[in-house]
């Protein structure tokens, strides 16, 4: 289906430029056929086009009420908005595509949200030299929407690998831990937790001694 859109899109216009960012992520914006195509032709017009039903049939070869079909679908989608303006006295309708670089704007952010997380799974998989299990790509899914920092929880699985225990239970805890205690940073947990020296004396004194 891309590649018709995309053979579609060269024969109306040679110099037609799809953006790479939205060949990406194509699958996301849920429009097919003609409406991709008007959409991909408004942005590549200037910034705002004046609402020329003539102009934008003749340019896209097909009839005008096809056009205006097309242009209330992406505007019912809130992809495009039609907007007025006086010019001389005159009121013009004129095509914005804000709406549309806005949504495309959220696509990309989440795109990149779920690279993030996508690689602190990866993360956790060579560290446990294996697949994760459901388990435990809940937990960790639930880490993250819980807003604790991905350095954070990086930081839980170093203690743990250095403990010799890879088991998300036993990383579950010690990021509870550290949230009971209030630590939300990386920066926290090292400036404010006891010394590895400090924990092992105030663990291995007699009570002798204080005697």
């Amino acid at each position: 289906m891309k590649d018709n859109l995309i053979n579609e899109l060269t024969r109306v216009n040679n110099d037609l430029i799809i953006p790479g960012y939205i060949i990406k992520n194509y699958d996301k914006l849920d429009l097919e056929g003609y409406d991709f195509l008007l959409l991909i032709y408004l942005i590549n017009q200037k910034e705002q086009i004046p609402f020329d039903i003539n102009k934008i049939s003749s340019d896209l070869n097909i009839d005008n009420n096809k056009t205006f079909e097309i242009v209330n679908n992406l505007n019912e989608k809130n992809y495009i908005s039609i907007d007025m303006k006086k010019n001389n006295g005159v009121i013009e309708e004129y095509i914005t595509t804000d709406l549309f670089f806005n949504k495309m704007s959220s696509i990309l952010m989440d795109s990149k949200k779920e690279e993030e997380d996508s690689d602190i799974y990866s993360v956790f998989e060579s560290e446990f030299g294996r697949v994760l299990s459901p388990i435990e790509t809940e937990t960790i899914r639930r880490w993250i929407e819980s807003d604790i920092e991905e350095d954070l929880i990086k930081e839980a699985l170093k203690e743990a690998v250095l403990s010799d225990v890879r088991n998300i239970s036993y990383i579950d805890k010690i990021i509870a831990n550290w949230m009971k205690k209030g630590y939300k940073t990386v920066e926290e947990v090292k400036r404010k937790k006891p010394k590895k020296d400090e924990e092992i004396e105030e663990i291995l004194i007699p009570d002798w001694l204080n005697e």
